[in-house]
C-alpha cells in the first residue's frame, strides 16, 4: 500500500461470469484498490453464481439492464478512490 492512495476499479458486467474472475485477478497494484462490480441485469446462472461468491470480498451493485454506460456511472457514484480504472468484465489489465 502506498500511503492513502485508493484506486477504484469499476467493472460493468452483463452475463460475463465466465470471464469475471480472470478480470479481477488481473488487477494488481502496489496501491490499495477497491473493486466495484456492477451487475447490469445478468440473466445467466453462471454470472449470478460468480457474483454471489465475489460479494464476500468486493462491492457488487445490482441493477436492471440499462447498458454499460449507466453501469459505469453507478460504479463511479459508489467509488471512493482518488483514481478510477475502468475494466470490462471480459478484459484483463496487463
Amino acid at each position: 500500500m502506498q500511503g492513502d492512495i485508493l484506486i477504484s476499479v469499476i467493472i460493468p458486467c452483463f452475463n460475463h461470469g465466465a470471464f469475471l474472475r480472470e478480470a479481477i485477478d488481473s488487477v494488481q497494484s502496489t496501491f490499495e484498490t477497491e473493486i466495484i462490480i456492477i451487475d447490469d441485469g445478468s440473466t445467466d446462472s453462471l454470472t449470478l453464481q460468480v457474483l454471489k461468491e465475489l460479494e464476500k470480498n468486493h462491492q457488487v451493485i445490482h441493477q436492471s439492464n440499462q447498458g454499460s454506460s449507466k453501469a459505469r456511472n453507478a460504479g463511479l457514484a459508489a467509488a471512493k478512490g482518488m483514481f478510477i480504472v475502468p475494466l470490462d468484465a471480459d478484459n484483463m489489465l496487463c
